[in-house]
């Protein structure tokens, strides 16, 4: 990180401490965060506040980067209803995709699919009127594009994210609301080499990037191949990847299964606490909270997710705990 050579800014007087937490509980009082917009997930899960970490893992495939597309969209709806368009946005940072396939995750919704669209499907009328609308919705994202390639580019560490999304405020006048982080395992950390050392030292960085930027930020965590073996496969928090310091710096961490995608077509339904059985289908996706900060962090819900259309919403019967 860019650091400034004034060490008083480090330091706080009980009076200045005192001033500083009832603006930050009256901040809390005044505004309602950012939920995820699932009454029966909203009902345990603290809203999202500047500087939160929030981490969601699981396995590839499983959904970790559509759930952020889809946090992504949520808000930024949000901030188009508030009429804040110009001056709030949320920022998509990717080390794993391009810029162009990340944006088919909100220029692709609707009668087709980011798939549709990677198989050259789509006529291209309909791509440049979708196109057209997608504009207008305040997300951005960090990261290398198939447009510039070729073009001398900073190799993207977190201290050169800090620096696009300054110079974002710098000239364009708005500020992230949100960011999202995909994913955490992939970011490169200057000065290291070995893959344990990086991924230890990613999520203290992180954590300090958000708490300067002053956003809440949600980032992606892939799970280790010992999900696979287990007869169901939600994500523990032992399954960090090297990530006991994912553990301790994030606010809250959410384990995600789409039991679908190990199980197949015919699988046996998922049996939970209160007899009833979660049949499996494409669209199930079991999400349990690992951990949250400052409240009780273990609960687990049955959702419908579409990736391909960012649709997540509960089933009709939801489970605090299920058996497994």
């Amino acid at each position: 990180m860019k650091t400034a050579t004034d060490f008083r800014q480090l330091f706080h007087t009980p009076s200045e401490l005192s001033t500083y937490w009832v603006d930050w509980a009256q901040h809390i009082h005044d505004d309602p965060g950012i939920p995820w917009g699932i009454p029966s997930v909203d009902k345990y899960v603290i809203p999202m506040r500047p500087g939160d970490l929030i981490g969601l893992l699981a396995r590839p495939g499983h959904g970790k980067s559509s759930l952020m597309a889809y946090h992504a969209l949520q808000e930024a709806q949000r901030i188009m209803a508030r009429g804040q368009q110009e001056k709030e946005v949320v920022v998509y940072v990717t080390w794993e995709s391009s810029a162009e396939e990340i944006e088919n995750f909100w220029a692709a919704r609707g009668e087709y699919s980011a798939t549709d669209v990677a198989w050259g499907r789509v006529p291209m009328e309909q791509v440049k009127h979708d196109a057209i609308k997608r504009a207008k919705i305040p997300i951005w994202t960090i990261g290398h594009a198939i447009a510039k390639a070729g073009q001398p580019m900073p190799r993207m560490t977190l201290p050169a994210v800090l620096g696009a999304i300054e110079s974002m405020e710098a000239d364009f006048g708005v500020k992230p609301k949100l960011l999202l982080f995909d994913y955490i395992q992939l970011i490169p950390i200057a000065g290291t080499q070995d893959r344990k050392q990086q991924v230890t030292e990613a999520p203290s960085q992180l954590k300090e990037l958000v708490l300067r930027i002053g956003a809440p930020a949600v980032f992606g965590i892939q799970a280790s191949r010992d999900v696979d073996k287990r007869k169901y496969k939600i994500p523990e928090m032992i399954d960090c990847q090297w990530g006991s310091s994912i553990e301790q710096a994030a606010d809250k961490l959410f384990g995600l299964w789409r039991p679908y995608r190990t199980e197949g077509p015919g699988a046996d339904p998922i049996p939970m606490n209160n007899g009833v059985p979660v049949p499996v289908t494409e669209e199930l996706m079991i999400m349990r909270m690992l951990k949250q900060r400052n409240d009780a962090g273990r609960h687990t819900w049955a959702m419908y997710f579409a990736p391909q259309f960012l649709r997540l919403a509960e089933m009709e019967t939801q489970y605090d705990d299920p058996q497994f």
